[in-house]
């Protein structure tokens, strides 16, 4: 599955990177998510940057650089969108690999990522298809999204509610 940084990051802080691969096997990231996920935060000591370090020495994250024709498209993405490098070169990535989803959370990314005939799918989805696969517990999804809003993981009311309405319904 091709993810971008701030589902990469948000899963890391919470040292819950074993959900992506249950659930998706691989984990592919764009250059550029590699430089702001894992290169920038061990610059910056941060711990969940080592924990992505870790998982890519292992081979279960893998990096995969654009080719010129996705880096002009992922350069165009970005200007025509006004969203960021790693959000741009993650839609391209999905396009250059001919894959239909792709994890994102950024809202306007995600608009534009459907604009390209892609299934953008955020990290409270995950947290969905993790708990429908039963790899968590009605429990662990409270808890976990409760640990991602105290990490500042950037979410609005209106897609908190509507998560929790979902996450109800599967659950009768």
């Amino acid at each position: 599955m091709i993810v971008d940084s701030s589902c990469l990051i948000i899963f890391a802080k919470l040292n819950r990177i074993n959900i992506l691969l249950r659930l998706f096997g691989r984990i592919e990231i764009a250059g550029e998510v590699h430089k702001e996920a894992i290169l920038e935060g061990l610059e910056n000591k941060f711990e969940d940057s080592l924990i992505l370090k870790n998982h890519l020495e292992k081979q279960q994250i893998t990096v995969i650089e654009l080719t010129k024709k996705y880096l002009e498209l992922a350069n165009k993405i970005q200007n025509l969108n006004n969203i960021g490098v790693g959000e741009a070169q993650t839609i391209a990535l999905a396009k250059q690999l001919n894959k239909k989803e792709l994890i994102i959370d950024e809202s306007l990314a995600r608009e534009t990522a459907k604009s390209l005939d892609l299934k953008p799918i955020g990290s409270l989805r995950v947290l969905i298809l993790a708990y429908q696969k039963n790899l968590l517990s009605e429990k662990e999804v409270k808890e976990t999204v409760n640990k991602m809003i105290k990490l500042n993981f950037r979410i609005s009311a209106f897609t908190l509610i509507r998560f929790w309405e979902l996450f109800e319904k599967l659950k009768k």
